[in-house]
């Protein structure tokens, strides 16, 4: 079903998914539309398609798939279109052009424009300005046009658009597939639907070259840098509806064209985006030349009893060993669970760098993780991103990142906190940033969840057995003491937690419904921990969920708090975006890297905001549409409404948000879910989020069930592997 009409008012657009409401003007009377939208505005003259719908609110609206703007058709419409978007002609000179050229009007403008000279009131920059907005605003619409036949959204069309420019037509016919490398919103099935449409063979090489691009892409999205050929032939014959000889073919195309790399692995041929092989290569490369390279440090004993001394600590065998590996080796790793004393441990070698006089640097992969480092060190402590200056990029572009140009770390030593969070596109950013003899101290705990990004950086460093590494087993006197501690080591082990009633910081409260484990979490945020415990609920206390999605999923958990701990008042300003309510005093989380975000912090300017830091609703002011959130360590940011889409609420965050953070309280629904999600190391992560107590809430037999289920989705990477190829060449290269 079709209608026309003319835009009357914009009610409400949706910036981030252009979600849009119009009020439209018919002959009849108006109409509801919503739907889409892209580049439009009051007294645009549309066209939709769509279907009338009954919303229970209100009431019968038009609800449309595409739209296309109606170019004028009559002479009084033509000379107002021609006022209104060409400055410096007015409708004066607009009406002398058509009444000049008449019907052949819009030609004489885009093909005949030296005619134009004749009009009294026009100049060569008028003209040129006329000739250029009716040729973009024609072919643009006939884009528009030409893609809706393939369901192609309009807003989709209008951003191929504004990336391939006039010639687009053209191009989407001699080969749809080549859009890929124009447009990052779009992905290989919404371009195969138009291949298709438009006869494009199904073993065409395009075709499957993209598709299995494609597929390689989705795959790393769950971690993996790689994936067994054999494996990928398969997925891609179902996917491209072609056999296994066309998938071969294909891969060694892109792999003669620098696109895909296959290596064995484990005796078995893997094939990698050549990107990520690189990168796993580039990193290998450097971790055995920092291992080839030889360090002493003279009288380290009576340093590491000095340091002790000075900070009041008696050093454990097992704590002096690790200090002496990372300082007397050009690369090392340091890993153990809470509890181990990994913090003590930088602690005396920063003591012992400073005694020396050696510049070092402290580095971790987030914000709030710097900033932990920060709290329990005392010493400066840097995100990666800032440490190498990396600004804005896509980091889905593994190629774009991959090349990235960082800037050189010119201290002598770094030491990278939290070290199972980095994936293999940043630990090899880290390594171009670093010089061949800067010494690199690695610390974190292996068994917490693997890096968001694809790559098992830390596990398959510890599982090449070629960096000297200290794993921290012996759990010390004040840590022994917290259930917390010796409960997730528990865990850790596969053994199921204990839990006590009293005299402990670890609780268990059981409960047989969703209904019942909300309104636990609701009485325990509303005043029985404030009885129990003098704490600040909002900054104390963190609830973790394993999901997003649920009842007990953090989305839905976020609007539950919220209306408790943040209810309405007439004295917190509010704004509504993308249906959901930011408020005064709300606590939210950055949820994307803005690394062009400038703030302020006590007269110093900088600029950077990462996934994952949270912060406080300071202020809104919905005149000038600004928020402001002040940040953990009193950074001021200001958003404009259009950039909410960059945070969301935080009263609960998934586990996985939590990595490289502690919080004093943590209170953790574990009801029901994806089974394939609740792992072992989700729940390990979650407990060691926690320093001064933590409450599980739930069914006893899922905590049981994820203390056993072991996370089945091994990572599938090469780095293990390059590094025991390599080691083995250079001591054969060595021998002769």
């Amino acid at each position: 079903m079709k209608i026309e009409g003319k835009v009357a008012t914009i009610i409400f657009k949706n910036e981030v998914n252009n979600w849009t409401v119009l009020l439209v003007k018919q002959k009849g009377g108006y109409i509801t539309c919503v739907g889409e939208t892209d580049e439009i505005e009051v007294d645009d003259d549309l066209e939709f398609e769509g279907e009338l719908v009954s919303h229970k609110v209100y009431g019968e609206q038009f609800k449309f798939s595409s739209y296309k703007k109606i170019l004028p058709k009559t002479t009084s419409a033509l000379i107002m279109y021609i006022a209104d978007n060409i400055s410096g002609v007015g409708k004066k000179t607009a009406k002398n052009i058509v009444d000049t050229f008449g019907e052949e009007t819009v030609n004489v403008i885009r093909f005949s424009m030296d005619k134009l000279y004749e009009i009294k009131g026009l100049n060569t920059e008028k003209i040129e300005r006329l000739n250029d907005f009716f040729n973009s605003e024609w072919e643009k619409w006939n884009t528009i046009e030409f893609l809706s036949k393939f369901q192609i959204s309009t807003v989709i069309a209008n951003r191929i658009y504004q990336a391939v420019g006039k010639d687009t037509i053209d191009i989407i016919k001699e080969n749809p597939y080549s859009l890929l490398g124009f447009v990052r919103a779009l992905n290989f099935k919404i371009v195969d639907s138009i291949g298709k449409n438009i006869g494009i063979a199904l073993d065409n090489p395009d075709r499957l070259d993209s598709g299995v691009i494609y597929a390689i892409d989705k795959i790393t999205e769950f971690g993996h840098t790689c994936v067994e050929k054999e494996n990928l032939i398969k997925y891609c014959v179902e996917l491209l509806e072609v056999d296994d000889a066309e998938i071969s073919q294909s891969i060694t195309r892109l792999v003669l064209s620098n696109k895909l790399y296959i290596d064995k692995v484990d005796m078995q041929d893997f094939v990698f985006r050549q990107s990520m092989y690189l990168a796993e290569e580039d990193v290998a490369k450097s971790i055995i030349e920092h291992t080839r390279q030889s360090i002493k440090v003279n009288d380290l004993t009576a340093l590491i009893s000095k340091v002790s001394k000075n900070n009041n600590i008696e050093l454990s065998q097992e704590q002096k060993n690790a200090i002496s590996t990372c300082l007397n080796n050009m690369i090392s790793i340091v890993t153990g669970g809470p509890g181990t004393g990994k913090t003590t441990i930088i602690k005396c070698i920063i003591d012992i760098l400073e005694e020396q006089k050696k510049n070092y640097v402290l580095c971790a992969p987030t914000g709030r993780a710097a900033k932990r480092i920060t709290q329990t060190t005392g010493k400066e402590a840097k995100t990666l991103h800032r440490l190498l200056e990396i600004s804005k990029i896509d980091d889905n572009d593994i190629d774009l990142f991959y090349e990235y140009q960082v800037k050189q770390v010119e201290d002598e030593v770094v030491i990278v906190d939290e070290a199972s969070m980095i994936d293999i596109m940043m630990m090899n950013n880290l390594v171009k940033g670093i010089k061949p003899n800067t010494q690199l101290i690695i610390v974190g705990d292996v068994n917490q969840l693997p890096s968001v990004g694809p790559g098992s950086v830390l596990k398959d460093i510890i599982l090449s057995d070629i960096v000297p590494t200290v794993e921290l087993k012996q759990i010390y006197r004040q840590s022994a003491k917290s259930d917390i501690v010796m409960n997730a080591h528990r865990v850790n082990e596969g053994i199921y937690p204990e839990f006590k009633t009293k005299d402990t910081d670890l609780f268990f409260i059981g409960t047989k419904t969703i209904e019942q484990t909300l309104s636990e979490i609701s009485s325990l945020i509303t005043y029985r921990l404030e009885s129990y415990s003098n704490l600040d609920i909002l900054k104390d206390l963190q609830i973790l969920s394993p999901v997003k999605k649920t009842e007990l999923g953090t989305i839905e958990l976020n609007e539950k708090i919220q209306e408790i701990l943040n209810p309405r008042s007439e004295n917190k300003s509010e704004v509504i975006y993308q249906s959901k309510v930011f408020r005064e005093k709300d606590k939210v989380m950055q949820i994307v890297n803005n690394y062009d975000k400038k703030y302020s912090i006590e007269g110093k300017f900088f600029e950077g905001i990462y996934n994952g830091d949270i912060g406080y609703i300071d202020s809104i002011d919905n005149e000038n549409e600004k928020l402001y959130v002040k940040f953990d360590d009193d950074r001021l940011v200001e958003y404009d409404f259009e950039e909410l889409d960059q945070l969301e609420h935080s009263y609960a965050i998934t586990i996985h948000k939590s990595q490289g953070s502690e919080f004093d309280y943590v209170i953790l629904p574990i009801f029901t879910g994806y089974k394939k999600l609740l792992t072992r190391n989700l729940l390990y992560t979650a407990m060691t989020r926690a320093k001064k107590m933590l409450i599980i809430i739930g069914n006893r037999n899922v905590v049981n069930y994820m203390v056993d289920n072991l996370d089945s989705k091994n990572r599938k990477t090469g780095l293990k592997e390059k590094l025991e190829k390599l080691l083995y060449l250079n001591d054969n290269k060595s021998k002769k």
